[in-house]
């Protein structure tokens, strides 16, 4: 089953990134206390950087390697973050969620709504059977987030790779099958 290219929540629309975002990317990724959790994310964050994720964007999306989306409010303008989907190779079925959202929208919601969305896809419309995410212990926030999307904390990985942020350390692995999520969500 195709990926879906726009989720619609009460809030807001997840739709796929456009050369218009750009600038609000290199803006907001560019800010320290949005790339610091991102391990793939190099800082400073720049108008080449952009592009070549929007790129990556859309061909790993039309390969239906993963699903990224940009989250914009519906009465806003413009985008205030970013979640994805990752399909992960060793795991048919499986993939790894994540996101980033601007400082200015932080504790609205925003994280949870659009983790909620990808979440409804991947299991009710592309069939996956598992999605995980890694949280920094010290993100708190991101941990509640997906506590709140109803993943479970899985375990504990000492030695998560942590990318451009420094060697690999610990990480907090967090789960939900297709399973649990029915349970959850009838």
């Amino acid at each position: 089953m195709p990926w879906p290219d726009r989720l619609e929540t009460d809030r807001l629309t997840l739709r796929p990134l456009r050369e218009t975002d750009l600038s609000t990317l290199v803006r907001e990724i560019g800010r320290w206390e949005v790339a610091r959790w991102l391990i793939r994310v190099p800082h400073p964050y720049t108008d080449a950087d952009a592009r070549t994720w929007l790129e990556l964007c859309r061909r790993e999306d039309a390969a239906g390697r993963q699903l990224f989306l940009a989250v914009e409010p519906k009465l806003g303008a413009g985008i205030v973050g970013g979640v994805g989907l990752v399909v992960h190779a060793h795991g048919p079925g499986e993939g790894e969620l994540g996101n980033w959202f601007a400082p200015a929208v932080w504790g609205r919601g925003y994280a949870t709504e659009a983790a909620l969305a990808v979440l409804w896809a991947a299991f009710a419309d592309i069939g996956m059977v598992a999605v995980q995410a890694a949280a920094d212990p010290d993100n708190r926030a991101s941990n509640r987030v997906l506590e709140k999307a109803g993943l479970r904390l899985w375990r504990i990985d000492p030695a998560h790779d942590r990318g451009l942020r420094g060697p690999p350390g610990p990480a907090n692995i967090w789960r939900i099958t297709r399973d649990e999520w029915k349970a959850l969500h009838g």
